[in-house]
């Protein structure tokens, strides 16, 4: 990440037993070239300690105990920080620092710096989800603070749910995306989202499980970097972003027609939509009724949108899924191939599982033609987080010609 190359990051730990997180978070900040300085609070040395962490960061780890010997030492540390990151952060802290309180080394750091703020919550899903906590989220400034997490999992408690800290990847896949914020800037984007329905009769049709929620999730974080993004949405029913123009289809050909008009003023395309292969060669202009005995459907086959995006438009930079249901990666690699893309992001097609299909939560594999991410179970922002963040550094070479070549 070359983007923290150089950054003085101050990582705050506070009293969870996650802290142990907190070592490989570091050591990978630290190979990522970053200035590391650790501030602890005074319970999470219960959990590890500070020569360890002193060992892999080299530097002195502050603890509240510091503060008597420098009585500015807070605002030393809000001064020499270019990133501040807590991570864990427990529910006390996390109430405290967002709220604007402070009564140790950490929260006093906190309130003293001027930057945003990045967390890494970990706690019991019953003390995430309290309403005061959720609260203090709602109510806390966008422009001070990003949450980064948390995840859906099991605790040390043996509860399941909510709260469990994000791992090291992807806090810092989410760290280096706030640091490249506007890197997209001026960057074209178009997404397509949500399944398409291809009527039968007037009263029945083809579809599939797709929510739309990769796509919308997509289209946001790559607006969050800074890019002008316009969504190609099939039916759905779920929140409209702010600030991105919509078009809503909902046959296939309607969304082919919508691309196809659109694809030669972006700069990239991301096709996450689970458009229908198949549709009935012919619509029935009645509806079909029991009485009139079978109804045969003869299905042919549909345009490979992607595909014909790519070759439309010359320097295309184009992004498919892959929604399988055996040979996962083998078939992805395939299509990638076959489309002539750039990346293709594979994913078991089984909504039963939970995943993918009408779920919050996906379990991905971005793969290019030299490359493959496995990304494990986690929510889809973060997963969309992770990918733009990818496009990002793989177009960042090209910006300058792309924007030249308008």
């Amino acid at each position: 990440m070359k983007n923290i190359h150089n950054k003085n990051i101050v990582v705050g730990i506070t009293g969870s037993i996650a802290a142990y997180k907190a070592a490989d978070l570091v050591s990978k900040l630290k190979k990522a070239g970053a200035n590391i300085k650790v501030v602890m609070t005074k319970s999470s040395t219960s959990f590890i300690t500070e020569r360890t962490l002193e060992s892999i960061s080299n530097n002195k780890v502050l603890v509240d105990e510091n503060e008597n010997d420098e009585s500015f030492l807070h605002l030393d540390v809000a001064k020499w920080a270019d990133i501040f990151l807590i991570a864990p952060c427990t529910a006390n802290s996390f109430n405290k620092i967002t709220s604007g309180l402070a009564d140790d080394l950490l929260s006093t750091s906190c309130l003293a710096f001027k930057g945003k703020i990045l967390i890494a919550p970990a706690m019991n899903p019953d003390m995430w989800n309290n309403e005061m906590v959720q609260k203090n989220r709602e109510n806390m400034s966008k422009h001070k603070f990003k949450i980064i997490g948390p995840d859906y999992g099991l605790h040390a408690c043996g509860d399941e749910g909510y709260g469990r800290m994000s791992s090291p990847e992807a806090i810092l896949e989410s760290l280096s995306n706030e640091v490249e914020k506007n890197e997209l800037d001026g960057i074209r984007i178009l997404v397509s989202a949500g399944p398409t329905r291809e009527p039968i009769d007037p009263v029945r049709f083809i579809s599939n499980y797709s929510s739309g929620k990769m796509g919308y999730a997509l289209a946001e974080s790559a607006r969050n970097l800074g890019a002008d993004v316009e969504l190609i949405s099939g039916p759905v029913s779920i929140k409209m972003p702010e600030n991105i123009k919509i078009t809503s289809v909902e046959t296939s050909a309607e969304m082919l027609d919508a691309v196809l008009r659109k694809i030669p003023n972006c700069d990239v395309f991301i096709s996450a939509a689970a458009i229908s292969d198949y549709r009935p060669s012919h619509k029935l202009t009645e509806k079909h009724k029991s009485s009139d005995g079978e109804l045969v459907i003869k299905l042919e086959r549909g345009e490979d949108i992607l595909k014909l995006a790519k070759e439309t438009k010359a320097g295309l930079y184009a992004v498919g899924f892959s929604a399988e249901t055996n040979n996962i990666s083998d078939n992805a690699k395939i299509k990638l191939e076959k489309k002539n893309i750039d990346m293709i992001i594979s994913n078991e097609a089984n909504h039963q599982k939970g995943l993918g299909f009408e779920s919050d939560m996906n379990e991905v594999c971005i793969i290019e033609k030299d490359s493959m991410l496995k990304i494990s179970k986690n929510t889809k922002k973060i997963i969309a987080d992770i990918i733009l963040s990818r496009i990002a550094k793989n177009i960042k070479g090209n910006l300058i010609k792309i924007k030249n070549a308008r």
